[in-house]
């Protein structure tokens, strides 16, 4: 399940640029990082959901959480319009 993939891609703020999680893989990275600088509970609960990831469905789920930790926690930067 680790190259299914995020569409559209999150892109989340990071220094020195964002970074774009595009597959599951990406997620579970960045979140595993997340966890060694220490976070708060609701990130214990995606960084589990993202490793028991057993199908297709739970992949949606957990990355659904993922979009809205991320959303609720200002790190997700929102796409520019096209002009």
């Amino acid at each position: 399940m680790d190259d299914f993939r995020i569409e559209p891609p999150l892109l989340v703020k990071d220094q020195p640029r964002p970074r774009r999680l595009a597959s599951l893989a990406d997620a579970r990275a960045f979140v595993d990082e997340a966890m060694k600088i220490g976070r708060p509970p609701p990130w214990r609960e995606v960084h589990h959901r993202l490793k028991t990831v057993r199908s297709e469905e739970d992949a949606d789920e957990a990355i659904d959480d993922l979009r809205e930790l991320l959303e609720l926690e200002d790190l997700l930067v929102q796409p520019t319009p096209a002009p």
